[in-house]
């Protein structure tokens, strides 16, 4: 469901594996894949493997909004790592099948869900080429930017010590194509380092940020009630409203959670999720002074 961020988990499975399995035995008693099988319904794993290519990238496509299904580009590559994971299943898959081995009935329920090798290829080039533009457009977070600027130096310095020991050797044609790679890597050196890193939450603000802010608001004039509240007893009315409090901010608590990304990590999740909460702590407190002097002045 949309609330669930693609979390829910059902009972209903593909590709399950039973070790007791008659057609097994020609391999392993209990095959092995680089993809974890079986797939859970409901699961982010089981939608994207088992959308269609078109479905697939309007979600990668929307993906530019906090909405989108995998909007950073630490989330699209997770989801390019589960892509490629099923590839190289498909692949296994594939090899049996050329050898005349017949794939178990949960095993083949699998390879024709996911549209076999074709369409499983066309998502992985697909949210690859969203990942690049990504890059191109300096949509980075501090962290990322770090990594990736880390990771084409490193390559960098790696094509500069092969291209010396090719031309050392006059291998002419090697040194050719290694010259085409590093001007490769350094054009994609110089566009990270043409945008400056961007902040989590400006660039992915909490899917649910406007229900929290609305919540929060209402929060305030209790948690003022609270302090003002101290070492005096409370009316039966005070009581009430106080009585509130905890609901309401675990209702919060429940709509961060609903805004985690599909495939974020739990780090950069309360990363977003701090400093959603520290503007609006900054926002309130400037509004209230704001407030105190108008009043003042009025």
């Amino acid at each position: 469901g949309e609330e669930g961020g693609g979390r829910g988990v059902r009972e209903e499975t593909l590709g399950a594996h039973d070790g007791d399995d008659e057609d097994s035995s020609s391999d392993n008693l209990k095959r092995r894949y680089p993809l974890e099988l079986p797939l859970t319904e409901g699961t982010p794993e089981h939608t994207v493997l088992l959308a269609s290519e078109d479905t697939f990238r309007n979600m990668i496509d929307s993906s530019s909004s906090s909405s989108g299904m995998c909007p950073s580009w630490t989330e699209k590559k997770t989801c390019q790592q589960l892509l490629q994971n099923a590839l190289d299943t498909l692949l296994v898959m594939d090899g049996l099948l050329l050898r005349g081995t017949p794939l178990s009935d949960p095993d083949q329920e699998f390879y024709d869900a996911v549209g076999g090798t074709p369409a499983v290829q066309s998502k992985h080039d697909h949210l690859k080429r969203c990942m690049q533009t990504q890059v191109e457009e300096g949509k980075l977070t501090p962290s990322e930017r770090q990594k990736l600027l880390k990771q084409v130096s490193e390559r960098i310095d790696h094509l500069n010590d092969e291209l010396q020991a090719a031309l050392s050797q006059s291998r002419e044609k090697k040194a050719h194509v290694l010259k085409l790679q590093l001007e490769k890597a350094k054009t994609r050196q110089s566009a990270m380092e043409a945008h400056p890193a961007r902040s989590p939450l400006e660039l992915y603000p909490l899917k649910y940020q406007s229900k929290i802010q609305l919540l929060r608001k209402k929060l305030q004039p209790l948690k003022k009630l609270e302090q003002s509240a101290k070492g005096r007893l409370l009316t039966v009315k005070e009581t009430r409203e106080l009585s509130a409090m905890d609901e309401i901010e675990e209702e919060i608590r429940e709509w961060e959670r609903k805004s985690r990304g599909w495939f974020e990590g739990e780090e950069e999740f309360e990363t977003r999720v701090e400093l959603a909460r520290a503007k609006f702590a900054s926002s309130s407190s400037s509004s209230n002074k704001g407030g105190k002097s108008s009043g003042n002045g009025g």
